[in-house]
């Protein structure tokens, strides 16, 4: 086989993400790996690691609560933004919903880049299959969409990662104005 060939066997082979796995401690102190990433889990901190239990990355604690003004700057805006626990679940619900979409459509960006590849990957084996040499142009459109593919990877990969981290934001508000909310009507 010429080396064009071989360039689009290895350009064809699937591109395979390996499958990201959270490990934290739940609530009772065990360690938990899992394909879903819980609230709690978000909030105080995983790993994320590979299928073998390598880690790929350590998230600290997000959101933490803040400490002293801070803390007060915060209950004053959830005081002062809201009436009821149900309005920060409907804005939390806002937001998630619009990066489901944002990742939705991203993920459909990808379905485009392979559908696109495998036109251009056909075209250069008829071309093989005719004696030709793959063109220079063939082999750039698929090295622009391999770049291009990776760019929205990245992009897919943050808006994941804004999920989470705004679910489990959120999550603490809903928690921290409940606590609120208690404190002023058990107040004398």
């Amino acid at each position: 086989m010429t080396k064009a060939v071989w360039l689009l066997l290895l350009l064809a082979a699937p591109w395979v993400a390996a499958k990201e796995l959270y490990r934290y401690k739940d609530s009772a102190g065990l360690l938990v790996t899992s394909d879903m990433l819980s609230p709690e889990a978000a909030v105080n901190g995983y790993d994320a690691v590979n299928e073998q239990g390598r880690v790929l990355k350590t998230l600290r604690p997000q959101h933490l609560p803040p400490q002293g003004s801070e803390q007060s700057e915060q209950d004053q805006y959830l005081l002062s933004s809201f009436s009821q626990v149900d309005e920060i679940s409907v804005l939390k619900r806002r937001k998630l919903e619009l990066l489901a979409r944002d990742i939705l459509h991203l993920q459909n960006n990808i379905k485009g880049l392979d559908a696109r590849e495998e036109l251009i990957l056909q075209e250069a084996v008829n071309m093989e299959m005719a004696g030709e040499t793959v063109s220079q142009s063939i082999l750039d459109r698929l090295a622009k969409i391999k770049k291009s593919r990776h760019e929205v990877l990245q992009l897919l990969e943050e808006r994941q990662e804004d999920q989470r981290t705004t679910s489990a934001l959120y999550q603490y508000y809903e928690q921290r104005f409940a606590e609120l909310l208690n404190q002023q009507t058990s107040a004398p």
